[in-house]
């Protein structure tokens, strides 16, 4: 298993700065902090997202372009952003080729 891997972005998300082909880096052994500030990438309903997150008890709440609460069970965190490009700037670690979808929990 990679310990980093890089997700493309297909969808804007504006409010983290974040553009349709942007990619991030993705750390699988750094756990995100649900302090609100480190992005994290999540995956539900078999789709990934990034936003910033926070807890509360057994709840999840997504800190996206809208705050969205959900219980931990319903949401996997796939791994921590460590770093990324962004729009046409190219990436000095990783496989420049990789491309997977990240998309925006409905």
């Amino acid at each position: 298993m990679e310990s980093e891997f890089k997700l493309e972005v297909m969808n804007d998300c504006i409010g983290l700065g974040l553009l349709e082909g942007d990619e991030v880096l993705v750390s699988t052994v750094k756990q995100p902090r649900s302090n609100g500030k480190d992005l994290a990438v999540f995956e539900a309903a078999g789709k990934r997202f990034i936003c910033a997150f926070t807890r509360f008890e057994n709840q999840i709440l997504l800190l996206g372009e809208s705050i969205q609460v959900v219980r931990e069970h319903q949401v996997k965190i796939i791994g921590k952003v460590i770093g990324g490009t962004l729009g046409n700037e190219k990436s000095r670690r990783g496989n420049d080729s990789f491309k997977n979808p990240v998309g925006k929990l409905k």
